[in-house]
């Protein structure tokens, strides 16, 4: 809920550090980027809520997204080849 209300009372945001909130999950992330697709920087490590899932989420809605932090079991094959393409960086060797 509370990611939800942060989406819908922020539509502009840009940058968001999520890194070490253990309470974030996928739905949590879903709900956020529906409203903030302005989010160019995105920060999720050690978070254990969030999945491949989330990850993937976050680089196929957000169109501006030029950087996402998070560990490297978290992003699947698929999301490191879509990402090549609009990641200037990705961390994925934590």
């Amino acid at each position: 809920m509370a990611m939800a209300e942060l989406g819908e009372g922020c539509p502009n945001l840009k940058d968001i550090v999520l890194s070490h909130c253990r309470q974030v999950t996928d739905v949590g992330i879903n709900n956020l980027v529906k409203n903030c697709i302005m989010l160019t920087s995105c920060h999720m490590v050690y978070c254990p809520g969030i999945t491949s899932d989330g990850v993937a989420t976050v680089v196929s809605s957000c169109p501006y997204i030029k950087k996402v932090l998070v560990e490297k079991c978290k992003v699947s094959p698929r999301t490191k080849r879509r990402a090549a393409s609009v990641i200037s960086y990705l961390c994925v060797d934590l």
